[in-house]
C-alpha cells in the first residue's frame, strides 16, 4: 500500500503545478494568487522540521485546487486577450 510522506505529497505537488501551469499556457488564460501560493509552498522543502501533518495537509490542499482549477479554467480564470478591457 502507498504511505504518504511529505516527500511524496511535495512531489505529487510538484508534478500538479507543473501541469497546471501547462494548462494555463496551453488555454492561454492568466495564472491567479494560488499558483503563486503553490511555488512558494514548493521553495519549503520536506526535509525542514514541521510537522508531517502540515506539509502534507497543505501539498494536498494546493494540489486539490490546482485539479479544481484545472476543471474550471474557463469560469476561473481570465483568457490573455481579456487583460486590461473596460466593461
Amino acid at each position: 500500500m502507498l504511505e504518504f510522506t511529505p516527500s511524496l505529497t511535495y512531489g505529487l505537488l510538484l508534478v500538479a503545478q507543473a501541469l497546471h501551469l501547462l494548462h494555463h499556457r496551453l488555454a492561454k488564460r492568466h495564472i491567479s494568487f494560488v499558483e503563486g501560493a503553490a511555488a512558494v509552498v514548493l521553495c519549503v522543502p520536506p526535509t525542514v522540521p514541521l510537522p508531517a501533518a502540515l506539509f502534507m495537509s497543505v501539498h494536498l490542499a494546493l494540489v486539490a485546487v490546482q485539479i479544481a482549477g484545472s476543471i474550471w479554467i474557463d469560469r476561473l480564470s481570465p483568457s490573455w486577450g481579456e487583460r486590461g478591457k473596460v466593461s
